[in-house]
């Protein structure tokens, strides 16, 4: 993460739900998304906290570390860590540091979903500080996602049977804090509500999808809440759809609401404004005294977040920050900030911190998800950049020199089944910038060396290994994505006549990237890489396959510029590798979620298989969704539907492969598993003996029960790539009925359940047997799998 710039750039970052914590005694803003909290929520940067003199961090949620809460302070010129906390009996996936809250001496901390630690703030000086107290409420989910604190009141919002409620802490005479009611709210706060705060006798929240927010009140000596007021948008006549108490702050008597408007579609799809909206008592009644909508508020938000301490407020849009005095009854504007960092980068803070002189502002989504808070100082009048925190983690030792033996179930510390670790590359030696995840992998075999290579995907480019001694790889460099195009979460890489083809989603005007391969010949150092061509007519697309027999790419799950093929498959002639040229479309119709023939992913061969009426016919197997898809692409003018299927539990026809005879289809389904339609992780076996007719023949179910992703055919073995569960090797020698041989898992911190972490895909073409594994948060694994005598 790079230091931040402060500049007035317009900016149009994407929308994405905030989340901003109650830090201080003023009761700042506590915007909570609905239960459970989004995963970015629990990144480093989803709590923050300035309290005395010190910034607190929480990172509730890393794959091999325990829920942390770091502390900075400014020593030496420079903002440091000075203390790490974790709870008692820490452990991976405990959510220590999930909420962050503050009164006086005492420190809460939400831990999990089920439980608040308090600490206090003097002991927190290093790992072993030890709670003084833990509190806790049966039968509530959610229980410690967020915190609000003011005065001697604690607010813990969750859900009770379906119904959100606020349990109520207070301290008593003694320091210890007991529960003093719960405030129920019912079933639309537990549907949309998104923000709390606690103030003197007040408590309000917002429920932005109903456009209103409730502030319970209590006065004259009672213990008791009053029955709520109700806050409505100003206007509310729906001129435009509104989320009315996205985040909600106080200062004195008022109350401010902020409001994300959606207007006009503008560059980058519909405009999102923001607004803060102030509520004081006016006659008895709370009423708009007044609106403040930031001068710059046309660019797109990515959400709102409010802070107020003494007099000053800030308001932040996506990546603007927009800072206020409050001048008698007024807020003035005293400085609008760009909180921008460097080259294309941008940071969108989601939770605020804000102390004498220094403001933390956390983007859990920074740097692929590994967070970020930049920390500003306002000592010269005006807030400047001091410095961006992170949260270092080491990363996964390297594995080179020999190969790693699988004996008694593991391989130097990875759970494994007559597969041997041949070596392994982390993903920060692959080029990857810090917290990028791998995707894709595919090979190639260098005809005039016969020297292999991995062509391994990352969100943020492709990386190039060679891999012909493989306990010993070496990263070769990289292929930066299309200049001006977005980082992705996904990117395909398929490979024809020496040249690779790089295609990514959801990454704007990225095209497709052809790179001769020849170029890695005598690389002895690693150095960036530029494509040798760019196919731009077409601009995100999700994956491709290429015919090798005809020279033509398939283009699929176009999603934006140029020719989409409603999703379908963008042909592409690829004979002249440099020179690419529009073929045809093909979209198989009624297939698709949109019923446009969406393909997800494809297979596309010249049949040799049983059907006579096909053979020597170039044809297209697809994942579509909805369905399988078989179509007849010979003639790119006219390419015909030959025929659909769909199949029992259909969540989401993902990907597949044929046999090489061509009579069986192997193919998975990504969201069966984490929709619960099936027990364990499925596989799908199709015959096609007659194409106009596919057949599900047989379901083979795995001894897993994560997500499948791709899967591959060679000879008689299928080599699944399936998330959480790694690599699992089955023999299908007698195809309707798969055993498996073995596997090799590159997460076993990973739960046996479904989720989208660990193997990405897998590539088991090389003749010297060598199966790559690309891995997402871990990186790049070199395996092969032992023979294995199956006894009847």
């Amino acid at each position: 993460m790079q230091n931040p710039k402060l500049d007035t750039t317009p900016h149009r970052p994407p929308f994405r739900p905030a989340v901003v914590f109650a830090t201080a005694s003023l009761a700042l803003a506590c915007l909570f998304a609905s239960l459970p909290a989004p995963t970015t929520a629990q990144a480093f940067g989803g709590a923050v906290l300035v309290a005395d003199g010190r910034i607190l961090v929480g990172e509730a949620a890393h794959l091999r570390e325990p829920g942390t809460v770091r502390a900075y302070a400014f020593e030496d010129g420079r903002w440091a860590q000075v203390a790490t906390l974790r709870g008692p009996g820490a452990s991976v996936g405990d959510g220590f540091g999930r909420s962050l809250a503050r009164v006086d001496d005492f420190l809460f901390v939400g831990a999990g979903g089920d439980r608040v630690h308090l600490y206090r703030l003097a002991d927190v000086g290093g790992a072993e500080a030890a709670p003084v107290q833990t509190l806790t409420l049966p039968g509530l989910a959610g229980f410690g996602h967020a915190l609000a604190t003011s005065g001697s009141d604690l607010m813990v919002p969750a859900d009770a049977d379906g119904e959100l409620v606020l349990a109520e802490f207070r301290e008593g005479a003694d320091g210890h804090w007991a529960h003093a009611g719960t405030l129920a709210l019912g079933a639309e706060g537990t549907l949309a509500a998104r923000s709390l705060i606690v103030g003197d006798n007040l408590a309000a929240v917002g429920s932005p999808r109903a456009g209103r927010v409730y502030v319970f009140e209590r006065g004259g000596g009672s213990e008791d809440w009053a029955s709520p007021a109700v806050l409505e948008r100003p206007g509310a006549d729906g001129d435009a759809p509104a989320m009315f108490g996205t985040v909600l702050a106080s200062h004195g008597g008022e109350i401010l609401v902020g409001e994300v408007r959606t207007g006009g579609r503008g560059e980058g799809g519909a405009r999102r404004t923001g607004r803060v909206h102030r509520f004081a008592r006016v006659d008895g009644d709370w009423a708009v005294v007044g609106t403040l909508v930031p001068e710059e508020s046309a660019s797109q938000v990515q959400g709102l977040f409010l802070a107020v301490h003494g007099t000053t407020l800030l308001v932040g849009t996506g990546g603007t920050m927009f800072a206020y005095a409050r001048e008698g009854e007024d807020w003035t504007p005293t400085g609008t900030y760009r909180l921008a960092g460097d080259g294309d980068e941008s940071l969108s803070p989601q939770t605020v911190a804000l102390g004498d002189g220094v403001a933390a502002l956390g983007d859990p989504s920074a740097d692929f998800g590994m967070g970020a808070v930049s920390v500003l100082s306002s000592e010269s009048g005006d807030w400047m950049p001091a410095a961006v925190l992170v949260a270092d983690h080491d990363p996964l030792p390297t594995v080179t020199g020999g190969e790693v033996a699988c004996e008694n179930g593991e391989a130097e510390g990875y759970d494994c089944d007559h597969v041997d670790l041949l070596s392994f590359l982390p993903r920060e030696e692959l080029g990857a910038g810090r917290g990028a995840r791998l995707n894709d992998i595919w090979g190639w075999t260098d005809p005039e060396t016969g020297r292999e290579y991995g062509l391994v995907g990352r969100m943020d480019g492709t990386s190039f290994v060679d891999v012909t001694d493989p306990y010993n790889p070496r990263y070769l460099g990289n292929l930066a994505r299309t200049e001006g195009s977005r980082s992705s979460t996904w990117r395909d890489i398929k490979v024809f006549n020496d040249h690779a083809f790089i295609v990514a989603d959801g990454a704007g005007a990225h095209g497709m990237q052809v790179f001769d391969l020849t170029g890695l010949r005598d690389v002895t150092e690693p150095r960036e890489f530029a494509a040798n061509a760019l196919y731009t007519d077409i601009g995100s697309v999700h994956n491709l396959a290429i015919n090798e027999e005809t020279g033509y790419a398939y283009l699929v799950g176009s999603s934006s510029g140029g020719e989409t093929c409603g999703g379908g498959s963008h042909i592409v002639d690829i004979n002249d590798p440099l020179d690419p040229v529009f073929a045809g479309c093909f979209a198989h119709p009624n297939t698709g979620r949109r019923n446009t023939g969406n393909s997800h992913d494809t297979q596309c061969v010249i049949y040799h298989g049983p059907d006579e009426d096909y053979r020597g016919r170039e044809i297209c197997v697809n994942s579509n969704e909805t369905a399988l898809s078989v179509a007849d692409v010979t003639d790119k003018d006219n390419p015909v539907a030959v025929a659909s299927a769909d199949y029992p539990s259909v969540a989401y026809a993902h990907q597949g492969w044929l046999t090489e005879d061509h009579r069986y289809f192997f193919s998975n389904d990504e969201h069966d598993e984490l929709t619960g339609l099936v027990e364990s992780t499925r596989t799908l076996i199709w015959d096609l003996a007659d194409l106009d007719d596919p057949f599900l023949v047989r379901e083979y179910f795995s001894p897993t029960k994560v997500t499948d992703h791709n899967l591959y055919v060679h000879g008689d073995r299928l080599y699944m790539s399936n998330n959480r569960a790694g690599l699992r090797v089955l023999d299908i020698s007698d195809p309707e009925n798969p055993v498996e041989l073995g596997h090799f898992d590159t997460t076993p911190w990973s739960p046996d359940t479904a989720g989208f972490d660990g193997t990405w895909s897998v590539y088991p073409y090389f003749a010297s047997g060598t199966i790559l594994l690309s891995s997402r948060r871990e990186g790049l694994f070199l395996v092969r799998p032992r023979a294995r005598q199956l006894i009847p």
